[in-house]
C-alpha cells in the first residue's frame, strides 16, 4: 500500500495574498512528467527537455541522469528495475555507485537537478508529488526538495529522507518498489510567478536515488492525512513496552489493547471543523469497541498537525479474527478518505504465535549487513541468527518454528536450522550470557522450492526442554551458515526471510547475533518485524476462531479514485475463500479477470495497473465464496 510522510518547511518566504474565497482547491494536476527522455541520437542515450539543469557545484563529475527500466548493478548495489507507475519510459536517477564503483577513495555527492521555472500565480495552493525509491550509505546525508521564489537567492527546504538511516528505504519499501512523496509548498509557491524547484542530494558516497511520475497539483479543499498511529498492548508489566502481535494463541493472551494514538495533518486548502479520531475494534466483523476523541482545537488549520489519544481498552478473551481501525473525520466532506485511516488485523488462535502478518513487505537478509567484508573461508558466516522475541504468558509446550523463506543463492552453500533461545533471568545470569540455545530443529540446505513459502521444522524434543513456563522470554528464528567464498554472494545473495511493515510497533520485535560467540543485537539493522511463527502444541480450536455464522466479507472503495495508472482495491474476508476480481466497463463488457486464489481471513489489497485502459467509468466486482459486491471507479487520462 502506498504510504505518505510528513514534510517540514525549514524556512519560508512571503507568498502572494490570494484568499481562499477567490480560488478553491480541486486536486487539479497542472504539471506532470514521467521523464521519458530517451534519445538514441544523443551520445549519452537521453536528452533532458529545455529548462532542466544539472548542478554539480563541487565539480565532482556526478550528475542526475535518465535511466532506463533496468537493474542497478555495481560493486555494492544489486537493485531490480524500478517498478514505478510508468516504468517503460525510464525515470530520473542519481546512481552513486556508478561513479564510485571499485574506488578506494570515494567522492561525496553534492548534486541537484533543477526543473523549469513554474508560474503558480493563479494557484492558491501547490502540492509537489513524486514516486521515489532510494538507499543511502552511513548517516549525515541530506535529500531535499528545495523551492525558491526569488531567483534562487533563498531556498526553502523540505526533507525527502523519510526519517531513514544507513541502508534505509523510504517507508521500508521492498527493492524495486516505490513510495509516494508529497509536500505542500503553498507557503512559498502559491500565487508566485517565478517558482524554481530542485532536488538536492548531498553528504553520502554510495547507493542511489530514483524519482518518477513528478507532478504539481492543487490541494483539495478538505484533505486530512493520517501521519502516525500506535496501539499498545498492556501485558500488566509496567516496566515493559509491548505492541500488538498479528496472531496469538489464546493461552498466551494475558493483555489488552490500549493507548490508541494517532496524528493528523491538514493537507487541504481549508480549515477543518470538529476534527476527530475514531477507534473501532471488531471481532469477526462485529464491533466490540468504539471510542472517539477530538483534536486540541475545534478548527484544524491548513498545514497544521495534531496528535490525539483515545482513552479506553479492550481485552480479547476468545478465539476470533479482530480488526483495529483508526479513522479521522471532520464536519466537512473529506475528498480523499483513504489516506486518513489505518487498520490491521489480530487473530486469536490455538497454536500459532506470530508477531508479523502473512504478507511480506520486504525480503530481509541479515547478511546484507552482516556478511563480513572479505573473500575466502575465514569470512564464512557461521551460526548467524535472526528471529523474534516471544514472551510466554502461560505454561505451554512448543512444537516447532515456521519461517517465511523469501530468497537466497540456493547452490548448496547455505544451510540452516531453527533455534529457540531461552533468556536466562538476570538474577540467574552472573556472567551476562543473556540467552542459551534451548531447542533446535534438523539442519537443512536452502532450496529454491522454499522461496515464497512458510517452511516449518519441528523441534528435536527431549521430553523436558519443550515445556516452557509463564514468565519465560524466548527468541525463535533461523540460524544459518553461509559458505560462499565471495563477500558479494554473502551480502547480495544471503538467505532472506520475510518482514512485515503493516503494524505499528513500539517495542523491539527482532533479535539476532553474528555468530556463536557474538552478543545478541536489537534495533538497527535487525530492527524489523520478521515473519517467524512459534508453534504451540494446542489444537483446541478446530475452526481457527472463525464464527461462520457471523463472519462476513467486505469490499472497500479503490484508492486513489479517480486515477490514471494504478489504484489499490482492498477487501476483507471473514474466513478463507477463493477470491476473484472482475473489471467491466460501462456497457458490462468484461475487460479483466483477476484470480487471487485462496486467501486467508483478514485484510488484503490488490494493486490494479490500468495504464492500458481507456479513460472512463469502470466497475470492479469482488467474488469470495458466496459473497459478491461491486463498486465503481474512474480512470482519468
Amino acid at each position: 500500500m502506498k504510504k505518505f510522510t510528513l514534510l517540514l518547511v525549514l524556512f519560508a518566504f512571503v507568498a502572494a495574498g490570494i484568499s481562499q474565497a477567490q480560488l478553491k482547491g480541486s486536486g487539479e494536476v497542472f504539471y506532470s512528467t514521467t521523464f521519458d527522455w530517451e534519445n538514441p541520437a544523443d551520445e549519452k542515450g537521453w536528452t533532458a527537455p529545455e529548462g532542466f539543469t544539472m548542478q554539480d557545484p563541487d565539480d565532482n563529475g556526478y550528475n542526475w541522469h535518465w535511466y532506463p527500466n533496468d537493474s542497478l548493478v555495481a560493486e555494492w548495489t544489486k537493485e531490480p528495475p524500478f517498478r514505478s507507475s510508468s516504468p517503460d519510459d525510464g525515470h530520473l536517477c542519481l546512481f552513486l555507485n556508478l561513479y564510485n564503483n571499485f574506488l578506494e577513495t570515494r567522492v561525496t555527492v553534492n548534486n541537484s537537478i533543477q526543473f523549469p521555472t513554474f508560474d503558480c500565480s493563479t494557484r492558491s495552493s501547490v502540492i509537489v508529488e513524486f514516486e521515489t525509491g532510494f538507499m543511502n550509505y552511513s548517516s549525515g546525508w541530506d535529500m531535499l526538495l528545495e523551492i525558491s521564489n526569488d531567483d534562487g537567492v533563498h531556498w526553502a527546504a523540505f526533507d525527502c529522507g523519510f526519517g531513514q538511516g544507513h541502508k534505509g528505504r523510504p517507508d521500508d519499501i521492498a527493492p524495486g518498489d516505490f513510495t509516494l512523496f508529497q509536500a505542500n509548498i503553498s507557503e512559498v509557491a502559491a500565487g508566485m510567478a517565478n517558482v524554481q524547484i530542485r532536488l538536492t542530494w548531498r553528504g553520502t558516497e554510495l547507493y542511489f536515488w530514483l524519482v518518477d511520475d513528478f507532478k504539481l497539483k492543487e490541494a483539495w479543499d478538505n484533505d486530512l492525512q493520517l501521519k502516525h498511529w500506535a496501539v499498545g498492548w498492556d501485558d500488566g508489566d509496567e516496566n515493559s513496552l509491548e505492541s500488538t502481535s498479528y496472531m496469538m494463541p489464546k493461552s498466551q493472551l494475558g493483555g489488552s489493547f490500549y493507548n490508541f494514538q494517532s496524528s493528523v495533518y491538514n493537507f487541504g486548502e481549508l480549515s477543518q471543523n470538529d476534527t476527530y479520531l475514531e477507534v473501532d475494534i471488531s471481532k469477526n466483523n462485529q464491533s466490540v469497541f468504539n471510542a472517539t476523541n477530538t483534536t486540541t482545537d475545534s478548527w484544524l488549520d491548513p498545514l497544521y498537525l495534531d496528535t490525539v489519544n483515545v482513552e479506553g481498552s479492550y481485552t480479547p478473551e476468545d478465539y476470533g479474527h479482530y480488526k483495529i481501525k483508526m479513522d479521522w473525520g471532520q464536519a466537512e466532506e473529506e475528498q480523499t478518505p483513504f489516506d486518513d485511516m489505518k487498520e490491521f488485523t489480530f487473530h486469536v488462535t490455538d497454536s500459532v504465535y506470530s508477531r508479523a502478518d502473512e504478507s511480506s513487505d520486504m525480503a530481509w537478509a541479515a547478511g546484507f549487513e552482516w556478511y563480513q567484508d572479505g573473500d575466502g573461508e575465514e569470512f564464512w558466516n557461521f551460526d548467524h541468527f535472526a528471529g523474534s522475541f516471544f514472551p510466554i504468558v502461560a505454561d505451554c509446550e512448543v512444537d516447532g518454528v515456521s519461517v517465511f523463506i523469501q530468497g537466497g543463492l540456493a547452490d548448496d552453500s547455505i544451510d540452516f536450522r531453527y533455534s529457540l533461545f531461552w533468556e536466562i533471568p538476570e538474577e540467574e545470569d552472573p556472567d551476562g550470557e543473556g540467552a542459551i540455545e534451548w531447542l533446535i530443529t534438523e539442519q537443512v540446505i536452502l532450496d529454491s522450492s522454499m522461496f515464497g513459502t512458510w517452511v516449518y521444522l519441528p523441534f528435536e524434543k527431549d521430553g523436558e526442554s519443550e515445556f516452557l513456563f509463564a514468565g519465560d522470554l524466548v527468541y525463535a528464528g533461523i540460524t544459518y551458515n553461509n559458505y560462499h567464498w565471495s563477500r558479494f554472494d554473502r551480502r547480495n545473495n544471503n538467505i532472506a526471510i520475510g518482514s512485515d511493515n503493516s503494524m505499528p510497533t513500539a517495542d523491539q520485535r527482532a533479535v539476532g547475533r553474528r555468530g556463536f560467540d557474538a552478543g545478541f543485537e536489537t534495533g538497527g539493522w535487525i530492527g524489523r518485524n520478521l515473519m517467524v511463527k512459534l508453534m504451540i502444541n494446542d489444537h483446541g480450536n478446530v475452526i481457527d476462531g472463525v464464527d461462520l455464522a457471523t463472519a462476513t466479507s467486505s469490499l472497500d472503495q479503490n484508492y486513489p479514485n479517480p486515477f490514471n495508472r494504478t489504484t489499490e482495491i482492498s477487501y476483507e474476508l471473514g474466513h478463507s475463500q477463493e477470491v476473484s476480481i472482475e473489471i467491466t466497463d460501462m456497457t458490462g463488457r468484461k475487460v479483466l479477470m483477476i484470480e487471487e486464489g485462496n486467501k486467508p481471513a483478514g485484510q488484503h489489497t490488490y494493486t490494479l495497473n490500468a495504464q492500458d485502459f481507456e479513460a472512463g467509468v469502470y466497475f470492479y466486482t469482488l467474488t469470495a465464496g458466496q459473497f459478491t459486491e461491486t463498486k465503481r471507479m474512474i480512470i482519468s487520462k
